[in-house]
C-alpha cells in the first residue's frame, strides 16, 4: 500500500475521533441540557474545523498529490501528517483549557506545520493533473494557512489585548478577520474541491473559474473585515454568491438523477446551494444593520445556521463521500446519509426561525447519527490500513 495513502487513513482515523469533542459538545447545548463556557464553546468550534475538517483535509492532500511522488517527498509527506495530528490536537486542548499565552504559542507552531503543508502542496501540484479539484484544494490551502495568520494574531489579542506594534483598534479589527477568513475563504472552498474531486468528471474551465472566484471572495472578505470596509463587504458577498453558482452550474451534470457519484457528495453540492441563500441573507442583513455579530445582537441564529450548513452540510457530507472510497459502511451508508441531513436540515430550520423544539428534537438526532457514523468508521478504517 502507498505510504501516503496509509497516512492520510490515520489522520481521517484521528480527525473522527477529534470530531467526537464537537458532536458531544453541541449535543449537550443543543439540548439545553449545559450552557458551556465560552471556553467549550470555541473548543467545539475548532475541535470541528481544525480537528476534524482541516486534519481531514491534509489526509485529503496526501492523497491527491502523493500520487507520482519521490521517496524524499513521501518522507516530507509522512513527517507532515505526524505534526499536523500533534499540533492540530495540542491546539484543541489550549482551547478547552483556556491556556491563556500558551494558545498562541500552540497556534503558531500549527501555523509553521500548515505552511509546510502548503509548500509541500505547491511542489506537487506543479506535478498534479489541473482539475477542479485539485486547483480548488491547492487554493483552499493558501486559504487556510491565510485564516490561520489571523488566527495566531487573534490568540495574542485574547491573552494580551493587543498586538505587539498595532493599536488595540487595529488589533481587534485583525483578529476579528479570523472566523470569516476560515470559513468564507477557506472551508466554503474546501468543501467545493472535496464536491469536484468526488464526482466523476467535474472537471472543466466552469469549475476553474468558480474556484478562482471563490478564492478571490475570501481574499477580499479578509480585506473587508481588517478594514471594516462596508462596501467590500457587500462586495465579497455578491462575488461569493457568484462563484458559488457558478460552481453549482458546473456540477450540474453530474447531480442529475441517475448520473454516477457518492450520494454524500452530491448532498454536500445540494448544501454548498443552501448556503447561498443564507450568505446573501447575512450580508443583507448585516448590511442594514440588523445584525451584529461581535455584540450579538440581531438574528444571530442566522449566521449560526450557515456555520453549521458549511461545517456539516458542505465538509462533512464531503468528508463523508471520501470516507466511503475507503471504508465498508456495512449497509449503513444509505440511513446515515439521510439521518444526518435531515436532522442537520431541521436544526438549520431551527436557528433561522428560533424555534427551540426544532432544535431540541433535530440535535440529539443529528449527533447521534453522527456518532454512529464515527462508530462505523474508526475501526473500519484500522482494517482497511492492514489490507
Amino acid at each position: 500500500m502507498d505510504t501516503l495513502a496509509r497516512q492520510s487513513r490515520i489522520l481521517y482515523q484521528a480527525a473522527l475521533i477529534v470530531f467526537l469533542v464537537t458532536i458531544v459538545i453541541g449535543i449537550l447545548n443543543g439540548l439545553d441540557v449545559w450552557d458551556p463556557s465560552h471556553e467549550m464553546l470555541i473548543t467545539h468550534v475548532h475541535a470541528g474545523t481544525l480537528g476534524w475538517i482541516t486534519m481531514a483535509v491534509i489526509g485529503i492532500l496526501l492523497t491527491m498529490f502523493g500520487a507520482g511522488a519521490s521517496d524524499a517527498e513521501v518522507t516530507t509527506g509522512k513527517t507532515i501528517a505526524h505534526l499536523s495530528l500533534v499540533t492540530i490536537v495540542l491546539y484543541v486542548v489550549t482551547f478547552a483549557i483556556g491556556a491563556g499565552i500558551y494558545r498562541p504559542i500552540a497556534g503558531t507552531l500549527l501555523l509553521i506545520v500548515l505552511i509546510w503543508v502548503l509548500v509541500w502542496t505547491i511542489r506537487r501540484y506543479r506535478a498534479s493533473p489541473r482539475t477542479t479539484g485539485h486547483l480548488a484544494i491547492y487554493l483552499a490551502t493558501i486559504s487556510l494557512v491565510i485564516g490561520a495568520v489571523l488566527g495566531v494574531l487573534l490568540g495574542l489579542f485574547i491573552s494580551n489585548v493587543s498586538i505587539p506594534g498595532l493599536s488595540v483598534e487595529t488589533s481587534q479589527a485583525i483578529g476579528g478577520a479570523h472566523p470569516p477568513a476560515m470559513l468564507i475563504g477557506y472551508l466554503i472552498l474546501a468543501g467545493a474541491a472535496v464536491a469536484a474531486w468526488q464526482l466523476d468528471g467535474a472537471n472543466s474551465r466552469l469549475g476553474r473559474i468558480a474556484a478562482w472566484t471563490l478564492f478571490a471572495s475570501g481574499i477580499l472578505a479578509n480585506i473587508a473585515f481588517i478594514f471594516n470596509l462596508e462596501a467590500l463587504i457587500q462586495a465579497f458577498g455578491a462575488l461569493e454568491a457568484i462563484g458559488i453558482i457558478t460552481f453549482l452550474i458546473a456540477l450540474w451534470p453530474q447531480l442529475r438523477p441517475g448520473t454516477p457519484g457518492s450520494a454524500f457528495a452530491k448532498t454536500s453540492v445540494l448544501f454548498l446551494g443552501i448556503g447561498l441563500v443564507l450568505i446573501i441573507y447575512l450580508v443583507v442583513l448585516f448590511s442594514s444593520g440588523q445584525l451584529d455579530p461581535e455584540t450579538g445582537e440581531g438574528p444571530i441564529g442566522v449566521l449560526t445556521a450557515f456555520d453549521h450548513a458549511m461545517f456539516i452540510g458542505v465538509m462533512t457530507n464531503g468528508l463523508f463521500a471520501v470516507l466511503s472510497t475507503l471504508i465498508d459502511w456495512r449497509g449503513s451508508d444509505r440511513f446515515l446519509l439521510w439521518a444526518i441531513n435531515l436532522s442537520l436540515a431541521g436544526f438549520i430550520a431551527g436557528l433561522v426561525t428560533e424555534s427551540s423544539i426544532l432544535i431540541r428534537i433535530s440535535t440529539p438526532i443529528m449527533g447521534l447519527a453522527l456518532i454512529g457514523a464515527i462508530v462505523i468508521a474508526v475501526p473500519a478504517l484500522n482494517r482497511s490500513r492492514t489490507v
